[in-house]
């Protein structure tokens, strides 16, 4: 199973370019509403969900990211890239908008979300995103969080429990003062 997610906050998306949505929107997508404004948690869901389906991909292949081959279901339950279809979740809570995509079950899948009171340097993000997934890891696989530990393959996470790498999906995700950590428990 692989799986991926992101994490969007809404306050850290002002100055992008009003052809921002041309880029990541697909016409099929664009045509779903007559206007687009990047005031509006709409085209932050649709960028989320193609940032962690791409997320999802990369687990097993590198691809290139071109935003408008991800295609979101008018329901905004699934995501296509050419012949493979996720399952997303997508959630909004505060300020901050969190995608999940995954090609398994999404109740197969635990994430846990964190913020700061404002944005911190990119490594206190990663920091405090790899410590949600240990704390997800220790507590949904019964394993003591002191033997878990991470190591990067081609800037994939991969989770290691003493020395030896365990089969469950995972992806990290920050943006301006939100964090999040998702794990696959099939």
């Amino acid at each position: 199973m692989r799986l991926g997610n992101d994490i969007v906050d809404r306050k850290a998306t002002a100055g992008h370019n009003p052809r921002f949505t041309d880029r990541i929107l697909n016409p099929l997508e664009k045509s779903r509403r007559q206007s687009w404004s990047l005031d509006e948690s709409f085209i932050w869901f649709y960028w989320a969900a193609k940032e962690a389906a791409y997320k999802a991909i990369r687990q097993s292949r590198d691809i290139p990211f071109h935003h408008r081959e991800f295609i979101v279901s008018d329901d905004m339950t699934r995501i296509v890239w050419k012949d493979e279809a996720f399952q997303l979740q997508l959630i909004e809570d505060a300020d901050a908008i969190f995608a999940l995509a995954t090609d398994g079950q999404t109740c197969q899948c635990r994430s846990q979300r964190a913020a700061f009171p404002e944005e911190p340097t990119p490594a206190l993000q990663s920091e405090k995103a790899r410590a949600l997934l240990l704390d997800l890891a220790a507590t949904h696989l019964s394993l003591p969080r002191s033997e878990l530990s991470f190591q990067a393959e081609n800037r994939i996470p991969k989770l290691i429990h003493q020395g030896k790498p365990l089969p469950h999906a995972m992806s990290l995700t920050h943006h301006g003062r939100y964090v999040a950590a998702s794990l696959a428990i099939p």
